[in-house]
């Protein structure tokens, strides 16, 4: 079965190709200009870079002819003016030569298989000659292990109906559980371009609310707010930096009640919390700055008065809090995870708890606590540099948590579904409620690139038990 899953331009004369898949890059070869590589991976951006050039460009002597890899993921490719042999390293990202002595040869492809620890043996065929030879060529130095771990997998097992317009427009989703038919449950979606979106957990869309440029969305469902259903739905509104408040009634009908201003210039993520201390709205600016919003609800009528204010060192955006610890987790997009009380009465000095590394990839970006039925708390955060999640478990004391890593897993494509596969993440939300087909909860993502067929952005549902069986 053949199933178009994306477009992008390549090169205006293709004198061949060859894909390496440790690095999830194809690459492309033009005869007289050189070597180009675009990314594999269909849920990332077709950026087209150079690998090498023909000179007086480059070091490359024309023309360049066939491209090849091997089982390591090495690329191999020849040109035939000089009779070079040269091999790139897509990981470390460095090229070799060899001159291949005798008569003029025409070399037009090369094919290299593994022959010992020492060599390995090329096979190239000789327009010249309108023949094949074989040759000896240095065994790759690199250690196999060396070269990129795969990422465990996981699919989404339903996905949103598609935003309106193309470009970056969803942001981030929260999840509604109806108190008394899980069937009825709501996924919320932001639309930075028009507003709140609600769906339903089959994804097709029920309601748009045209309330401005909402950016991060979260709910809290609280025996303390003082509703018909104990609802209480937040958003960051970069229209008019504000805070926009909504509820939900018991038939599934999003309304919203008020906006709440803020003194912020750029307005950018948000998080809830509930305590018996009251409710409360975090929200962050770009500039790293956070408030806290306590919000008094009756009914439809609310208020919301800041108690608290703190910084992050740089751009902040996803962040959540836990309503059993008084715990808030936050990202700060190029550095890692930070801590602070949730409490007003918590201070203002945060501690960064996990900093960017081999698995945590800028920009660091949505998370939430999935809390499971042991007591166990589980971070997820989208790791959007290299479109994937780190899932840590929550350790340590209430007020000097740590954050140990159980599990990196990306979200790919299920072909018999018709579902792409989740790139570049911005927001995501879980829980834990059993609902309708997902007796352990859901993970829902923001999907960067919405393929299959090539539409707007959306957001991907994926049942927890997938990511449940990761687990060590």
């Amino acid at each position: 079965m053949q199933l178009p899953i994306r477009t992008f331009a390549g090169v205006s004369e293709a004198s061949g190709c060859a894909v390496s898949d440790q690095a999830q890059q194809l690459f492309i070869a033009e005869a007289e200009l050189g070597v180009w590589k675009i990314n594999a991976n269909s849920e990332s951006r077709a950026d087209k870079t150079p690998v090498a050039l023909v000179s007086p460009f480059g070091q490359l002597a024309p023309e360049i002819a066939a491209l090849s890899s091997d089982s390591e993921g090495y690329i191999y490719f020849t040109s035939s003016q000089r009779q070079q042999v040269y091999r790139y390293d897509p990981l470390s990202e460095t090229l070799q030569s060899w001159h291949l002595e005798g008569p003029e040869l025409g070399v037009e492809a090369i094919a290299v298989g593994a022959n010992s620890q020492e060599q390995q043996q090329a096979v190239l065929f000789a327009d010249k000659l309108d023949s094949y030879i074989s040759t000896q060529l240095p065994s790759a130095k690199q250690v196999p292990a060396g070269h990129a771990k795969r990422l465990q997998q996981v699919s989404a097992s339903a996905e949103t109906t598609p935003v309106a317009a193309f470009g970056d427009a969803a942001d981030d989703p929260a999840i509604w559980v109806h108190p008394n038919n899980a069937q009825h449950s709501l996924i919320l979606g932001t639309d930075k371009r028009r507003g709140l979106m609600v769906y339903g957990l089959d994804g097709q869309l029920r309601q748009q609310l045209a309330v401005g440029r909402v950016n991060n969305v979260d709910v809290r469902q609280h025996q303390g707010i003082n509703n018909a259903t104990h609802t209480l739905i937040a958003a960051s509104n970069r229209s008019n930096n504000s805070i926009s408040l909504f509820t939900v009634s018991i038939d599934g009908q999003v309304q919203q009640l008020s906006d709440i201003a803020t003194n912020l210039t750029e307005i950018y993520g948000l998080c809830m919390y509930s305590a018996q201390s009251g409710h409360y709205v975090f929200v962050n600016d770009k500039n790293g700055t956070y408030q806290q919003y306590r919000i008094s609800v009756q009914d439809t009528e609310v208020h919301g008065q800041p108690v608290r204010q703190f910084s992050l060192p740089s751009q902040p955006e996803g962040c959540t809090a836990d309503d059993q610890s008084g715990q808030l987790f936050m990202g700060e997009e190029d550095a890692g995870i930070w801590f602070i009380g949730a409490e007003p009465d918590a201070g203002t000095r945060a501690q960064r708890i996990q900093q960017l590394d081999s698995h945590l990839v800028a920009d660091v970006e949505g998370m939430e606590i999935y809390h499971r039925d042991d007591g166990t708390r589980l971070l997820v955060v989208s790791s959007q540099g290299d479109n994937s999640y780190v899932l840590y478990r929550i350790e340590g004391k209430r007020s000097e948590p740590a954050l140990t890593r159980l599990v990196k897993f990306a979200v790919t494509a299920d072909i018999e579904k018709g579902i792409d596969g989740v790139s570049e993440t911005d927001g995501l939300t879980v829980t834990a409620h059993a609902l309708p087909g997902y007796p352990q909860g859901v993970l829902v993502v923001q999907d960067g690139y919405n393929r299959m067929p090539q539409q707007p952005q959306n957001f991907k549902i994926i049942d927890w038990r997938q990511i449940d069986k990761l687990l060590p």
